[in-house]
């Protein structure tokens, strides 16, 4: 046994299954640009959520959970 990260058992265990899924997927007839555009689709809609209400909602979040976060230090500051 190696040190490496990465051995020959490894590596065709990986190969293996890269066939495997890409079998797959072929016969799901779903190609790479799907999944890297599906991807993409949903980092944009998440990004346009949080640019729009999501910002809101951590705002609002925020204004309660760091009040009570900063008042739970400072008891247990205090009470040491």
């Amino acid at each position: 046994m190696s040190n490496s990260p990465f051995d020959l058992r490894l590596i065709f265990r990986l190969v293996i299954i890269s066939m495997i899924v890409g079998a797959v997927l072929y016969w799901l007839r779903i190609s790479p640009g799907d999944i890297y555009g599906w991807v993409a689709n949903q980092l944009a809609s998440l990004w346009n959520w949080f640019a729009g209400t999501g910002l809101d909602y951590l705002l609002l979040g925020a204004s309660i959970v760091v009040p009570i976060y900063l008042i739970l230090r400072l008891k247990q500051r205090v009470s040491r």
